[in-house]
């Protein structure tokens, strides 16, 4: 409890927000495991200067090995390789792993590990980042995780990106590294860009308020996928006054979750969201792990930050925000079609609940501080 109580003092007298709009860009959305991860590979099998990898969670798998073997190639071929992961997400990753890196050349760091020097220093602060760059010129960011599950087994959503908001995410990646990049800014279309970043020395809730900025300007809709509703109560009420004025607000979240308490917490909020004009949707064909967010028909967003408080405020995050009317034409359509694939939560349904499952969701309440 005083780790908990020192790091939350800690991220709440941090203030710096980074925020940078870029103007040109090319934009690809990735819309399942087949297509990322073959889209990663391609990325880091022609790179030629420098690779930077940013990851939360990285398995010791038939998919992992396959990063780990190109990332070697590469690094033995001349290039300047570098891999951050989280010491909590990647935790099963095993020594012999990294050992393989770098004995290849490969430079990597483990954030912050658990053990008893780091407290006090932002231990509870994970890494949930999600991030590739090539030469400065093609970057990945979103919600795949690199592993055989993310692969086959989850619906998540990934960017590619061509032009200047690849030098953002190297400047991100450089800050969490503690060295700077050798990348160049590069124009590479018209896609406007906004990549947001929380962590290191900038404003945890960045990314929490830059949603919130922007569904305060929404007109007509307001469409969220996420895995985790667990949201705080400034963003509760930006859905609420963006309801009021008439804007179609519905959120996609998972029928069966991956975390128990989070999934209690989350159906703790429904009738409340419901009771505002809000539509909660159940999807029921996979575990969805999108966090993707469309306005109207202008922006549509993609990264790593869930509808939580850990993501709101405690870890470090990257969200991307994209200025395109056919990139939010194609997610709408993602939208639509997982829409069919889900159930509509009702009043009725919600007062037909039984009783323990009333009681899983008053306990997920008192923890949802923290989830």
């Amino acid at each position: 409890i005083a780790i908990i109580i020192t790091d939350l003092i800690a991220y709440n007298t941090v203030m710096n927000i980074s925020a940078n709009f870029t103007s040109h860009n090319k934009v690809k959305l990735l819309l399942d495991g087949n297509e990322t991860f073959s889209a990663i590979v391609e990325v880091l099998r022609s790179a030629r200067r420098n690779i930077n990898l940013e990851y939360f969670l990285i398995c010791n798998d038939k998919t992992g090995n396959t990063i780990k073997n190109i990332l070697i190639e590469r690094s033995q071929s001349g290039v300047d390789v570098r891999v951050i992961y989280d010491a909590v997400g990647s935790w099963r990753l095993g020594r012999n792993f990294v050992n393989e890196l770098e004995s290849a050349g490969v430079r990597v760091k483990r954030f912050m590990p658990v053990k008893f020097s780091n407290i006090g220093k932002g231990i509870i602060h994970r890494d949930h980042r999600k991030i590739i760059t090539a030469d400065g010129v093609t970057g990945l960011l979103g919600g795949f995780n690199i592993g055989d599950v993310y692969l086959r087994q989850w619906k998540d959503t990934h960017l590619m990106l061509r032009g200047e908001a690849v030098g953002v995410l190297d400047g991100i990646f450089a800050d969490m590294w503690g060295e700077g990049t050798n990348s160049e800014c590069v124009s590479a279309g018209d896609v406007p860009v906004k990549i947001v970043a929380s962590g290191r020395r900038k404003d945890f809730r960045a990314v929490a308020d830059e949603y919130i900025r922007i569904i305060s300007g929404a007109n007509n809709r307001v469409w969220i996928t996420t895995p985790y509703l667990v949201p705080d109560r400034p963003f509760r009420e930006a859905l609420y006054r963006a309801s009021q004025r008439g804007v179609d607000v519905r959120i996609i979240v998972p029928l069966r979750s991956n975390h128990a308490a989070v999934s209690w917490a989350s159906q703790s909020y429904i009738d409340e969201l419901i009771s505002n004009g809000i539509k909660i949707f159940f999807y029921g064909e996979r575990f969805v792990h999108a966090k993707t967010l469309i306005i109207d028909s202008e922006i549509a967003s993609v990264g790593t930050a869930n509808l939580d408080a850990l993501s709101f405020s405690i870890n470090y995050e990257v969200q991307a925000f994209v200025y395109s009317a056919d990139i939010v034409r194609e997610l709408e359509g993602v939208f639509i079609r997982d829409i069919e694939h889900c159930t509509e939560i009702t009043p009725q349904n919600r007062k037909n609940r039984p009783l323990f499952q009333r009681v899983k969701e008053y306990a997920g309440r008192l923890l949802s501080p923290i989830l």
